[in-house]
């Protein structure tokens, strides 16, 4: 007996595997998957870098910092307000748990100086830049 060929039920069934193999080995970034994370901003001054994480409903005591001449790591915790058991839910998409990011910078800075503030769910880091990384001015001398 003949075998029938039904390209399209072929081609959709292979396209249907491809497009799983393709996402179960792809890596989600935190906030894809459902993790926690947020966003940054990190701009230069001559003097500074300043970084500013967007970290709404976190507490300022919530949050850690370490910082060396060449990285930064943010820690913190989303601290869920009320106890609800976790099948009374319909819809939980507001975050809890740990987070944590760390971050590489361009050049060094004087870990020393760093300043951090908290404003409206914001933090904002100043870094100061290291002295050997500040362009230094030199005069020249007639003899």
């Amino acid at each position: 007996m003949p075998t029938t060929i039904t390209p399209m039920r072929d081609f959709v069934s292979l396209r249907d595997a491809l497009d799983k193999l393709f996402e179960d080995s792809f890596i989600k970034p935190p906030m894809l998957n459902g993790g926690t994370s947020f966003p940054i901003d990190l701009y230069e001054t001559p003097e500074t870098y300043v970084m500013k994480a967007s970290l709404p409903g976190v507490k300022p005591e919530d949050l850690s910092i370490d910082a060396t001449s060449e990285i930064i790591v943010i820690k913190g915790e989303y601290k869920s307000e009320v106890e609800v058991k976790e099948d009374a839910y319909l819809r939980k998409e507001r975050r809890s748990g740990m987070f944590h990011r760390s971050f590489e910078l361009p050049l060094s800075v004087d870990p020393t100086k760093v300043e951090a503030t908290f404003k409206d769910g914001v933090l904002t880091l100043t870094l100061p830049k290291a002295d050997v990384v500040k362009p230094k001015q030199i005069k020249v001398k007639t003899v």
